[in-house]
């Protein structure tokens, strides 16, 4: 399977998405499979999205929740910061770092095989 059947079969699978929306979901799907050629199935290759998709959202909504806390907190003067404001900080840092593996997890996986 190619990348392009890959999309082709995503965008059957979920037409209510966008075209971006299917690239990405693809990138994410190849992403957790050994090889495309297990994505040929459609039901793995559902059960994938299925479960892509759901990282995603949850990722996306931790990532709203965060940002919002850090608008608040960039009004805060810097002599008024406090130990939670600390806690909001890192509560980011390790959400911007959820996001990221969903992109990076092919890389990682291959450095340490």
């Amino acid at each position: 399977m190619i990348a392009e059947e890959l999309v082709s079969q995503i965008a059957r699978l979920k037409p209510e998405l966008g075209p971006v929306e299917h690239l990405r979901l693809a990138l994410l799907a190849a992403q957790q499979a050994e090889s495309l050629d297990e994505l040929a199935d459609g039901n793995a290759l559902r059960e994938v999205c299925d479960a892509v998709s759901l990282k995603l959202d949850a990722a996306s909504d931790q990532h709203r929740a965060v940002a919002f806390e850090l608008d608040s907190l960039a009004t805060t003067a810097p002599c008024d910061f406090s130990t939670d404001h600390l806690w909001t900080l890192v509560r980011a840092i390790k959400v911007q770092s959820q996001v990221l593996n969903l992109y990076l997890a092919d890389s990682q996986r291959q450095q340490h095989v």
